[in-house]
């Protein structure tokens, strides 16, 4: 590794590189640098992300760039004046994109108006008492789903695992919350400040919880703890219950989502809701609702209302007793919508097997609507025999285009294979969801690169937090995602679908590997030699792999025959800019690609060029 001052030197260089360039470029008005460099914590894998702002009347060749200068390569932003300061001006106080302009630095700027307003809006102090209380309720609306499923893997599953590793995803969201409390703009690593706000709870729940062994009195007492936490900072719901407290009845989930649309981001209150109705705080019923305009069958939806007397708490309910009620609900509900004519199917996408439901199960249902319907939202939240049913709509076509979009192997094709079709009219649906467990070889190959280009991106963060910043704890918190990547890698290299507990299934594919990185680290000490075993059991993972996982890049640039510059790998391979940006950087680290530069201009009408990176692979290289 170079020295950190000589590594630090090289970017302040290749930042007033690119300055120099755009400065010359009449259409270009300023530039704005976020991320690592900013906060002066560059690393020699540290990509720099910059903001560029243009004309108004400037005509981008594109709107997302990748740059080099000075050996350094730049994720830069093109956009015009008016829609950047407009998108920035409409976002929230605490949300992510005050956030990211709040830790960043402006370069130069030959406007006094984007001065003026990055001076007034990108302070790191500016977070007024409405946004705090908005951006915690975002935050809390995106934790409790994840806080639910570790609950559920614990008292259901009895997965210690799978829960403690769902449980830091739920303290990273307490810790933005913890920092939003205290009147600070969360960064995108939050732990950290809030482990200075609040070390007894947060030294608990992970610093405690990384380097213990997992048993089942240590998740329980996590689980006890976080719940507590939340308990005692009811007033974060307080928009919510003000709503209430200005209702004259209840209001239905329809209603409160509509009301919350624009302060929730694609978050909505349902999941909220829920959990206030589980504390007995707020009390919920049900109002007949409309799928579409012209459907002549009424469904029911969750509506919700606030009174003044004490909480009623009851006993959690076992789950023989509650899968008879899972059951009814379903089957009632596939009944009442078959009668629906602009519906022609019922999937059901969640495992209702008795020994995988309880009080808190959220029945998902995918409706198949007729083609032309018009609906008014295509996600809602239902209810039947007081059974949560959240229900995804699609028009027929739509859902045989999403099929035919998505490769086999993904997400989406994931969920699919396991679903179970309900109700159904139309004979060819059962065709669509035959063997949606089996993976094609070219939709093998595609997900094996996006997913190893995903991995080379989480790494580039891992490594950054073990060799520089000597965090072993997030350290082992990012590679877990790497893992998890990886254990999908695994299994779509056997021809399996992954499923949710991915890990599991890449343990019985290759027990040896997934042991080393995953089974063996998770109940000892995080410390340098542990986790430095594991950094490099991924390392040469991936080398023994490449001509496997990265085919597809390389078979395109050996096609090419020479130098090929990004925006020629962009154009064929589509939307994947960021990961593939990182699969090619990390492949030049490797030495199996060459790096060089290629000119590109950043509009259609600019006279002064930057540089953008170009690849060259030579298969004859005797380092492969």
């Amino acid at each position: 590794m170079k020295s950190q001052d000589a590594v630090e030197q090289q970017y302040y260089e290749a930042v007033d590189s690119l300055v120099e360039k755009v400065q010359e470029d009449p259409y270009i008005l300023a530039a704005i640098v976020a991320g690592s460099f900013s906060y002066a914590q560059v690393w020699e894998k540290s990509d720099l992300d910059v903001e560029i702002i243009g004309k108004d009347d400037i005509r981008p060749t594109q709107s997302f760039f990748s740059l080099v200068e000075n050996g350094v390569n730049i994720h830069a932003g093109l956009s015009p004046r008016s829609s950047f300061k407009r998108n920035i001006e409409s976002a929230q106080q605490g949300s992510f994109m005050h956030s990211y302009f709040s830790h960043s630095t402006l370069l130069f700027s030959r406007d006094d108006s984007i001065k003026e307003w990055y001076d007034k809006n990108a302070s790191r102090d500016s977070i007024g008492e409405r946004d705090k209380q908005l951006q915690v309720l975002n935050v809390i609306a995106e934790t409790l789903p994840t806080l639910i499923y570790a609950e559920k893997q614990f008292y259901v599953n009895n997965d210690i695992i799978t829960s403690f590793l769902s449980l830091l995803s739920v303290v990273e969201g307490l810790a933005r919350i913890e920092v939003l409390l205290n009147n600070e703009i969360p960064a995108r690593e939050v732990i950290q400040p809030a482990l200075n706000y609040n070390p007894d709870f947060f030294k608990y729940v992970y610093t405690d919880l990384i380097n213990c062994e997992k048993s089942e009195a240590v998740i329980q007492e996590a689980l006890d703890a976080i719940n507590a936490y939340i308990d005692e900072r009811l007033f974060i719901f307080q928009p919510i219950l003000d709503y209430f407290a200005e209702q004259k009845g209840p209001r239905t989930n329809s209603e409160m989502n509509a009301y919350f649309h624009s302060k929730f981001r694609d978050a909505s209150v349902d999941v909220i809701c829920q959990w206030l109705t589980w504390k007995g705080i707020i009390k919920q019923v049900s109002a007949p609702m409309k799928l579409t305009a012209k459907s002549q069958i009424a469904l029911e939806e969750p509506a919700y209302y606030c009174d003044d007397t004490e909480p009623e708490l009851h006993p959690p309910r076992l789950k023989s007793d509650i899968h008879p009620d899972i059951e009814n609900a379903v089957e009632k509900f596939t009944d009442t919508i078959a009668e629906d004519r602009y519906i022609v199917a019922a999937i059901l996408t969640s495992n209702l097997a008795e020994d995988n439901v309880w009080e808190k199960t959220n029945v998902h249902i995918t409706l198949i609507m007729r083609d032309g319907t018009k609906f008014h939202q295509r996600e809602c939240q239902l209810i039947e025999e007081g059974v949560p049913i959240r229900v995804r709509l699609h028009t027929r076509n739509a859902y045989k285009k999403m099929l035919e979009r998505n490769l086999q192997g993904s997400n989406i094709h994931s969920i699919l294979a396991q679903s179970e079709i309900l109700h159904s009219k139309d004979p060819t649906l059962a065709d669509l969801h035959k063997d949606l467990d089996i993976i094609g070889e070219r939709d093998k190959q595609s997900q094996l690169f996006n997913t190893a280009s995903f991995v080379t991106t989480i790494l580039a963060k891992t490594e950054k937090w073990y060799y520089v910043k000597k965090d072993y704890d997030y350290t082992f918190y990012y590679l877990m995602f790497a893992v998890k990547q990886l254990a999908g890698i695994e299994t779509i290299m056997h021809d399996e679908t992954p499923k949710r507990k991915v890990i599991y299934q890449a343990i019985k594919h290759n027990p040896k590997f997934f042991n080393a990185i995953f089974t063996d680290i998770i109940n000892i000490q995080k410390n340098e030699e542990n986790l430095g075993k594991v950094l490099q059991e991924i390392d040469t993972y991936l080398e023994d792999n490449v001509q496997t996982f990265f085919k597809p890049l390389l078979d395109f640039l050996e096609e090419s025959g020479g130098e090929c510059s990004l925006s020629d790998i962009h154009d064929h391979f589509g939307s994947r800019r960021l990961w593939i940006n990182m699969a090619c950087e990390w492949l030049v680290h490797k030495e199996i690609l060459e790096q060089f530069s290629s000119p590109i201009r950043l509009t259609k009408d600019s006279k002064v060029s930057v540089e953008e990176p170009a690849y060259y692979y030579d298969i004859e290289n005797p380092f492969l």
